[in-house]
């Protein structure tokens, strides 16, 4: 086998290597991305019901807390992983944010957010997730 031929092997091999390493990168591993879609779907439905606003805050800070354990950030609590995975988000306040709004809300029995703060919320949310890839 020639020189070239064999320089020929190697640099289709880096390349293949290269695509898979770069393809892998989008989707985390443990992550389904479809289940959190759809669960991410699920939970503007919630939202879009006056009845129901304050439930998609809850249900969203339950799935952050379940991408935040596949992604393997260790803890007792969903603010002890929060702190594990603080370098990979970009939009820490808002997510902290959004998490203190879920508590207002489970531990005040009085207090009612407005629509506004709710969708502030679940924007908060929602780039979190963008920020961990599992939307």
């Amino acid at each position: 086998m020639s020189i070239s031929a064999i320089i020929a092997i190697i640099v289709c091999a880096v390349a293949v290597l290269s695509i898979i390493s770069l393809a892998s990168r989008s989707n985390p591993k443990g992550i389904d991305r479809l289940h959190f879609k759809n669960e991410w779907n699920d939970i503007l439905l919630v939202f879009k019901d006056d009845k129901t606003k304050e439930l998609s805050i809850i249900q969203a800070d339950k799935l952050l807390d379940e991408a935040l354990k596949c992604l393997g950030f260790t803890g007792t609590s969903l603010s002890q992983r929060l702190i594990g995975a603080k370098h990979k988000l970009k939009h820490r306040d808002e997510v902290w944010n959004a998490h203190k709004l879920r508590n207002k809300i489970v531990h005040e029995s009085t207090y009612h957010p407005t629509a506004g703060d709710i969708k502030v919320a679940l924007r908060g949310y929602y780039k979190t997730f963008k920020d961990l890839g599992v939307l």
